[in-house]
C-alpha cells in the first residue's frame, strides 16, 4: 500500500536521485525525514519548516528563502527526482548537521509548480509576508505563511490549465451500492452534483469527467494523503479506478449536517430546495466536502462558484468508457492524440469556452428531443444564413475566455491584463446581441438578451485601465489619467521630480564642463552622477564618491539624495494607490460574476453551434429527423473523421437501416414505437388476443373496414406462429388479463375457433372490425445486422460511422449523410478489439467477455450496440457458440438495434431463422491475382474473409501463404460447422407474435444442433 508521496520511515542514501551531490550523500539517515529528526536541535527556520510540514503532510512544501523557494528533508528528494534537479544539503543546526535540500528560483516557481502538479503532486507555497529588512532591524526571523496550496484539481493559473478542457475537482461519497458525486471547475465556476445507484455508473461518470483530483472521505491511518495516479490505498474503495489522483479527507467534513450548513452559507439560502438537491443526501455530502477542501486549499482567495446545479445521469445518452474510447470521441485509440478524434473533426469553435462546451456536449449527448431540435434549428438557420454565420464567427474570435477571466477576477487573482481582456470582451457583447437579433432560432434568441450592466462594466474597466498595462500590479502605470484626483496630483508631483532630475543633468554638465556627465539610477545605489574617469579632476567639491567602475566614477550630492528620498517615497505611495484602485475595480468585476458567467454560457453554446454549422456547410452534412421510434435510417452515411482525413471524394458512403419497428395495420405501415401497450382508452381503440394472450394497442385507431388480411404480404421466412391467423379479437368485456384463455395448441395456419368481436360497446363500436396487424414485409429494418466481409475492408469503420452519426445527432449536430431518420438511443455500446489487462490479471478473451457481459446486462431495446467480433480469443467452436448465442440474445430478448461484424460466416444462418435479423456484407472485386476492396456495404452474407490475401498484402513469406491456402482447402472440405448449423439450432427459440413480443405459452421444437455430427 502506498499512502502518500512521502516515505513513512527514513530513507537510506542508497537510492538517491541521480543528480545528488556528495554533500547530499553524506546526510545522516535520521535527517532525511522531518518526522524523525530531533527538532529541538534545529535552527528556528528549520523548526518552522517542520511545523508547516506537519500541517501540510499531503503536499510538497516550497519555502521562500530570499530569491529561492527551498525545500528540505524528504520533499527535497521528491522534487530532485521528479524535476531532475540537483539534490544538495543544508546546515540545519549544530546538533543535527546537514539535511537534504533543493530549490528553485522564485521567478521559475510557476514553471516548476506546473511540472509537479502534472505529475500528481500537491504543493504548499510558503511566502515571506513581510520585508526582510524589517525583521532584520528587529533581530528576528522573517515572518512566513502558507499563502496557497496547489493541487491538481484546484488550479487557477492560466499556464497550468488546458484552455479547451475543464479542470474538474470531484468528491465522492459511497454508501453501500448508492453514491453521491459533486464536481467543480474553480477556474470557470461550474459546480454540479448528482446521486445514483450502481457503482458501475459512478465509475463511468468519473471516466467521462476525467477529474484532475478526486476527494475521498476516510478515517483511515493514511488520512490526508495524496495518492498519485497508479498509487493505491486500503482507504480507496475497490470500485474506483487507480488512474486518478485521490485526496483522502476527514470523514467529518462529509457529514450531512456539516455539508448542508456549508452549502447554505456558500449560496446564502435558507434551504436546499431551491438548489434542487434536498432529496440527494449523498450528493449534498459530496458537495459540502468539496467546498471545505476549497476553503482549506485556497486560503484567503475566495472562490466564487456558480450556483450548485443537480442533474440525473439517465437524462443523457449514456456512453461507457469503452464506447468513448472505441468511437474516439476526444482522442484516438492508437496513440491517445487529439488529431484524428471526433472532437478534432468537429471543433470549429472560435473561443476557449466554446471549445470546452463542445467537448462536454460530445461526452454527454441529449435524450430530450426538444433540446436536440433547438440545437438543430439554430444550426439550420446558420447554415442557411452564410453572412450571419461568418459575422458571428468573426466577432466571436475577438471575445476572450469570459468564464476563466471572471473566475480569476472573483478570486482576486486577475491581473490588469486579465481585466483589460475581460472589459474588451464585455463591450463586444452588445454587438453580438445585435447580430443575434437577425435570427429567430432558440440559441440566437437567448443571445439577444445581454444585461446592460455588463456593457456598463466593460466601459468602467476600459476607462480605468491603460490599454497595455504591465504584468506586475505593484509597479504602477495601471490606471488612466482623470480616474482619481489624488492619483493625478501625485503623478503631477512625480513628473516635476523627474523633470528636476532631467534638468540636473543639463545644469551639471554646464557647471562642470563635462559633456559626458550623466545622471542615472539603479536599485542598489539609487540616483547617482556618472563622470568619466578621465574627467574626475573637474568634479565639484560637493560631489561625494559612491562607486568606482572601470571607466567611470559615480557620485552623489546632498541635494540629489534629498530629492531621491522624496521621489522614491512618492513612487511607493503612487504605486500603492494605483494598486488600491485596481483592487477596487477587480472587486467590482467580481460582483458581476454570476451575470457574466450566465452570458458566457450562451456565448459558448452559440460558438459551438456556429462551428457545427460551418462543418455542416463545408462537409455536406444533413439535418437528421429525430423521433422516439426505434428506427435508424441513414442514407449515404460517411465517417466524419475518416472523410476529412482522405482527399475529397475518395470516401465511399454507405447506408444503414436498423430497428424493426413497422407493422401492417389494415395494409398501412405503422411505426411500432408509436404503438404503446397500456391501459385501454374509452373509445376508438381495439384490443386483441394473440394465442390467448391479451394485447392492447393503445392509440391504434380502428377504421371500419371489410378488407381481409393479405397473407401474401407476409415474409415467407418468418416462423409460422407469426401468421395473422393467431390474432383474435378479445372476448373479455372486462378487459382483465386474468380471464384470458390458455394459448391455442392448434396449427398456426388454422383460424382459431373462439374468434369473437369485443362486446363492450362503450369501448368499441359494434360495427367496427379489429385492425389487421401483419408484420411488415420490409427486410431492410432489422434489429440485428450480421456484417461480414474481408479483413481490412472497412467493417470497423462502418460500425463506428453508424455510432458516430447517432451520437452527433443527439449532440444536436447535423450528420455526415445525404438523409437520416433516427430514433433516440438511451445508450450506445461498442465492443471493438481487445487487449489483455495485465494489471488485473485478465486475458484478452476475459476482457472481451467482460465487455460483452456489460452490454448484455445493460442494453435495452432503445440502445445501439456495435460489436466487432465476439469470441475471437478462444477455440473456434467456443467462440462461434458464444457469438451465436450473443447475437441470438440481442435479437430475441433485448431487441437492441445491433450491428454485429464477424468473420464467423456461420452466423449468417441466423437471418434464416429470426425475422428481425438480416445479413450484410462489405463487398470486394476479385481479379486474377488480387482483390480490390470496394468498401461498399450491401445485403447478403459473405462466405470468405480473404484473410490469406490480407496476409500476403502485409508481406508474409510466399511459402507461408502457399501453405495457408493448402490448409484452408482441407479445412473447408472437412469442416462440419456449416453442416451442423443447417441441421438445427441448439435451443428452443421462443415464438413471437406480430409485434415481436414473446409468446410464452408456445414453443417451436427445433432439432438439436451438433456441429460434430457426421
Amino acid at each position: 500500500m502506498s499512502r502518500s508521496p512521502q516515505a513513512s520511515t527514513p530513507e537510506s542514501n542508497d537510492n538517491l536521485p541521480k543528480r545528488a551531490t556528495e554533500a547530499a550523500r553524506k546526510v545522516a539517515p535520521e535527517n532525511t525525514d522531518h518526522r524523525t529528526v530531533d527538532r529541538s536541535k534545529l535552527t528556528p527556520m528549520m523548526q518552522h519548516f517542520a511545523e508547516l510540514k506537519d500541517q501540510y503532510s499531503h503536499a510538497v512544501l516550497l519555502y521562500r528563502v530570499g530569491d529561492f523557494y527551498e525545500t528540505f528533508f524528504q520533499d527535497a528528494r521528491i522534487i530532485a527526482e521528479a524535476l531532475e534537479l540537483v539534490l544538495t544539503s543544508k546546515e540545519a543546526g549544530k546538533g543535527v548537521g546537514r539535511v537534504p535540500m533543493t530549490g528553485v528560483p522564485h521567478h521559475a516557481l510557476d514553471r516548476y509548480s506546473t511540472m509537479l502538479v502534472e505529475k500528481g503532486y500537491a504543493i504548499a507555497i510558503c511566502d515571506q509576508v513581510e520585508d526582510a529588512s524589517v525583521a532584520a532591524k528587529e533581530g528576528r526571523q522573517v515572518r512566513r505563511e502558507v499563502t496557497r496550496v496547489l493541487t491538481p484539481g484546484t488550479l487557477m493559473e492560466e499556464e497550468m490549465l488546458h484552455a479547451r478542457r475543464n479542470n474538474f475537482l470531484a468528491a465522492v461519497v459511497i454508501a453501500k451500492n448508492h453514491w453521491g458525486l459533486a464536481y467543480a471547475d474553480i477556474s470557470t465556476g461550474e459546480f454540479l452534483t448528482t446521486q445514483d445507484r450502481e457503482l458501475d455508473l459512478l465509475v463511468q461518470e468519473l471516466m467521462r469527467l476525467q477529474p484532475s483530483e478526486v476527494l475521498i472521505p476516510t478515517n483511515a491511518p493514511d488520512l490526508g494523503s495524496m495518492l498519485r495516479p497508479g498509487q493505491t490505498s486500503e482507504s480507496l474503495p475497490d470500485c474506483l479506478p487507480n488512474s486518478f489522483c485521490y485526496a483522502l479527507r476527514p470523514q467529518r467534513h462529509f457529514t450531512l449536517a456539516e455539508a448542508r450548513q456549508r452549502l447554505l452559507e456558500q449560496f446564502r439560502v435558507r434551504s436546499l430546495e431551491g438548489l434542487g438537491c434536498e432529496h440527494l443526501p449523498l450528493g449534498v455530502r459530496a458537495a459540502g466536502g468539496l467546498l471545505e477542501y476549497l476553503k482549506d486549499t485556497q486560503k484567503e482567495n475566495y472562490v466564487a462558484l456558480q450556483i450548485l446545479r443537480t442533474y440525473t445521469i439517465a437524462d443523457y445518452l449514456i456512453l461507457d468508457h469503452q464506447t468513448r474510447r472505441n468511437l474516439e470521441i476526444t482522442a484516438t485509440v492508437r496513440d491517445n492524440t487529439f488529431n484524428g478524434s471526433l472532437l478534432w473533426a468537429l471543433d470549429r469553435t472560435s473561443t476557449a469556452m466554446g471549445g470546452r462546451a463542445l467537448r462536454r456536449w460530445l461526452l454527454q449527448p441529449l435524450l430530450e428531443i426538444k433540446g436536440i431540435r433547438a440545437r438543430h434549428d439554430t444550426i439550420a438557420e446558420l447554415v442557411d444564413n452564410t453572412g450571419l454565420r461568418q459575422d458571428l464567427q468573426q466577432l466571436l474570435r475577438k471575445i476572450y475566455d469570459l468564464e476563466r477571466l471572471t473566475g480569476k477576477a472573483s478570486s482576486g487573482r486577475a491581473n490588469a491584463r486579465d481585466l483589460v481582456a475581460l472589459g474588451d470582451s464585455l463591450l463586444r457583447l452588445p454587438e453580438l446581441a445585435d447580430l443575434a437579433a437577425y435570427g429567430s432560432s432558440p440559441y440566437l434568441k437567448v443571445m439577444q438578451n445581454v444585461p446592460p450592466q455588463l456593457e456598463e462594466l466593460g466601459h468602467t474597466v476600459q476607462e480605468h485601465l491603460v490599454e497595455s498595462p504591465p504584468l506586475h500590479l505593484t509597479e504602477g502605470k495601471l490606471i488612466r489619467p482623470q480616474v482619481n484626483q489624488q492619483l493625478d496630483e501625485m503623478r503631477g508631483q512625480a513628473e516635476e521630480d523627474q523633470q528636476w532630475i532631467a534638468n540636473l543633468e543639463v545644469t551639471e554638465r554646464e557647471k562642470t564642463d563635462i559633456p559626458k556627465l550623466k545622471v542615472g539610477f539603479n536599485k542598489t545605489f539609487g540616483y547617482y552622477i556618472s563622470v568619466p574617469r578621465a574627467k574626475t579632476a573637474q568634479v565639484p567639491d560637493n560631489y561625494i564618491r559612491k562607486q568606482t567602475l572601470v571607466n567611470e566614477e559615480r557620485y552623489i550630492t546632498p541635494e540629489l539624495k534629498e530629492r531621491e528620498a522624496r521621489i522614491l517615497t512618492a513612487r511607493e505611495d503612487l504605486n500603492r494607490l494605483e494598486y488600491e484602485i485596481f483592487v477596487g475595480l477587480r472587486h467590482e468585476v467580481g460582483l458581476e460574476a454570476e451575470r457574466i458567467r450566465g452570458v458566457s454560457r450562451a456565448v459558448a453554446a452559440l460558438d459551438v453551434l456556429s462551428g457545427l454549422a460551418e462543418v455542416a456547410v463545408y462537409q455536406g452534412y444533413c439535418r437528421p429527423d429525430m423521433d422516439q421510434s426505434r428506427e435508424i435510417r441513414i442514407i449515404d452515411g460517411r465517417h466524419p473523421v475518416v472523410e476529412q482525413s482522405l482527399p475529397s471524394g475518395l470516401f465511399v458512403p454507405n447506408s444503414a437501416s436498423l430497428g424493426q419497428n413497422k407493422l401492417k395495420v389494415d395494409g398501412e405501415l405503422k411505426v411500432q414505437g408509436e404503438l404503446k401497450v397500456g391501459r385501454l382508452k374509452v373509445e376508438g381503440y381495439s384490443e386483441f388476443k394473440v394465442d390467448g394472450e391479451l394485447k392492447v394497442e393503445e392509440e391504434l385507431k380502428v377504421e371500419s373496414s371489410n378488407e381481409q388480411p393479405d397473407n401474401q404480404q407476409l415474409d415467407n421466412q418468418q416462423p409460422s406462429n407469426l401468421q395473422p391467423s393467431n390474432l383474435q379479437p378479445a372476448t373479455d368485456t372486462n378487459l382483465q388479463p386474468a380471464n384470458e384463455q390458455p394459448a391455442n395448441e392448434q396449427p398456426a395456419n388454422e383460424q382459431p375457433a373462439n374468434e369473437q368481436p369485443a362486446t363492450n360497446t362503450n369501448l368499441q363500436p359494434a360495427n367496427e372490425q379489429p385492425a389487421n396487424l401483419q408484420p411488415s414485409t420490409e427486410t431492410d429494418n432489422p434489429d440485428l445486422i450480421i456484417l461480414t466481409g474481408p479483413n481490412a475492408s472497412g467493417k470497423s469503420c462502418y460500425l463506428r460511422q453508424v455510432g458516430l452519426i447517432q451520437l452527433m445527432a443527439q449532440v444536436g449536430s447535423f450528420v455526415p449523410a445525404s438523409e437520416a431518420s433516427l430514433g433516440i438511443c438511451d445508450r450506445i455500446f461498442t465492443r471493438v478489439g481487445a487487449v489483455d489487462d495485465l494489471a488485473t490479471g485478465q486475458s484478452t478473451f476475459m476482457v472481451e467477455m467482460n465487455e460483452t457481459a456489460n452490454i448484455l446486462n445493460h442494453a435495452t431495446d432503445k440502445s445501439l450496440v456495435l460489436l466487432d467480433e465476439i469470441g475471437r480469443g478462444t477455440a473456434t467452436f467456443d467462440g462461434l457458440s458464444i457469438a451465436w448465442a450473443v447475437g441470438e440474445y440481442l435479437a430475441m430478448e433485448i431487441k437492441a438495434r445491433t450491428i454485429f461484424a464477424t468473420h464467423y460466416h456461420e452466423l449468417n444462418e441466423l437471418a434464416s431463422i429470426l425475422p428481425n435479423v438480416a445479413n450484410y456484407q462489405v463487398t470486394v472485386k476479385e481479379l486474377a491475382n488480387e482483390i480490390i476492396f470496394l468498401h461498399q456495404v450491401q445485403p447478403g452474407g459473405a462466405n470468405r474473409s480473404y484473410g490469406i490475401e490480407a496476409g500476403r498484402l502485409a508481406g508474409l513469406p510466399t511459402s507461408v501463404i502457399k501453405r495457408a491456402k493448402q490448409v484452408m482447402k482441407q479445412i473447408e472440405k472437412h469442416s462440419k460447422i456449416a453442416l451442423g448449423l443447417r441441421k438445427g439450432i441448439g435451443k428452443q427459440l421462443s415464438a413471437r407474435d406480430a409485434t415481436g413480443q414473446k409468446v410464452t405459452d408456445q414453443r417451436v421444437t427445433i432439432e438439436q444442433l451438433d456441429i460434430f455430427d457426421d
